[in-house]
C-alpha cells in the first residue's frame, strides 16, 4: 500500500441482505474479491490492498436513513476503464433497475440500496 491510499471504507447499512444483492455483483465487477464474511458484515479487497466493508446498523438505528445532502458522506466513486466500459455498466445497471442519477460523459452515478450515490469514472476523464 502506498502511503496516504485509502486503506478501507466501513458502511453501515439498513438492509445487509438487500445491499449484498447489489454489491456481490458490483465488487467482482470493479475487481474487488471477498476477503471475509460474517453475520452481519462482509468485506471486499482490491489488488492494491484498499477495501470496503459493509457492516448492518444495529436495529436501534434502522430509523434512520441515509441523506447524500446532509451531514456526512456524500458518495463513493471508482476508476473506471473505457467509454466504452462504462456504457457496459449503465446498460447493465439499467437492466437491474438501478437508480442511474446522472452520466455526463465520462462518468456515471448510480443509487445502491441504502440511496447512497456510488459512481464510476472512464479513465478518459483526465
Amino acid at each position: 500500500m502506498d502511503f496516504g491510499q485509502v486503506h478501507h471504507i466501513e458502511y453501515y447499512v439498513n438492509d445487509l441482505k438487500q445491499s449484498n444483492l447489489f454489491w456481490d455483483w458490483f465488487m467482482p465487477y470493479l475487481n474487488y474479491k471477498k476477503m471475509a464474511e460474517w453475520d452481519g458484515g462482509v468485506s471486499w479487497e482490491h489488488q492494491n490492498g484498499t477495501y470496503l466493508v459493509f457492516v448492518q446498523v444495529m436495529d436501534q438505528y434502522l430509523e434512520l436513513k441515509n441523506n447524500r445532502q446532509g451531514n456526512g458522506l456524500n458518495h463513493i466513486a471508482f476508476k473506471g476503464g473505457s467509454l466504452s466500459q462504462l456504457d457496459e455498466l449503465q446498460i447493465l445497471l439499467e437492466s437491474k433497475k438501478i437508480k442511474i442519477l446522472k452520466r455526463d460523459g465520462s462518468y456515471l452515478c448510480f443509487e445502491d440500496p441504502n440511496l447512497f450515490a456510488v459512481e464510476v469514472y472512464s479513465e478518459s476523464a483526465k
